[in-house]
C-alpha cells in the first residue's frame, strides 16, 4: 500500500514521460526543418522548354519522367542542355496539400550526366 501513495515516484515517472515527449517533438521538428531547408530532389532527363506555358521570368520544363517543374530564368537554366540528366531540387511540401501533379518550383538544377 505504501507504493500506491508514493508521490515522488509518480513525479519522477511524469518527469521522464514529459522529457521523452519533448525529445521526440524536438526530433520531429528538426526533421521537418531539415526537409524544408534542403527540399526534395528528383532525377529527370531534361527534354526542353514547355512552350504551352508562359509566365514572366519563369520557364516550365519538359522532363522525363513527366513532371510539373518550373525554374526561374537564371544561370542554372541557361546552363541546362536538352537530353542531359539533372537532379532538380525543389521546396518540400507536407500535409494534405501535397499532390503528385503539383507545380514544383526548382531551386537548383545539378547536372548528373549527358
Amino acid at each position: 500500500m505504501k507504493n500506491a501513495f508514493n508521490l515522488s515516484s509518480l513525479a519522477d515517472k511524469l518527469r521522464n514521460d514529459v522529457r521523452s515527449l519533448v525529445i521526440m517533438a524536438a526530433l520531429i521538428g528538426g526533421l521537418i526543418l531539415w526537409f524544408v531547408t534542403v527540399g526534395w530532389t528528383d532525377r529527370v532527363i531534361y527534354r526542353g522548354v514547355d512552350q504551352a506555358w508562359f509566365e514572366p521570368g519563369r520557364v516550365h520544363l519538359k522532363t522525363e519522367p513527366s513532371g510539373h517543374y518550373t525554374i526561374e530564368r537564371n544561370a542554372d537554366f541557361a546552363a541546362m542542355k536538352v537530353g542531359c540528366v539533372y537532379d532538380l531540387n525543389y521546396e518540400a511540401e507536407f500535409g494534405r496539400r501535397q499532390r503528385a501533379d503539383r507545380l514544383k518550383m526548382v531551386r537548383r538544377a545539378t547536372l548528373v550526366g549527358c
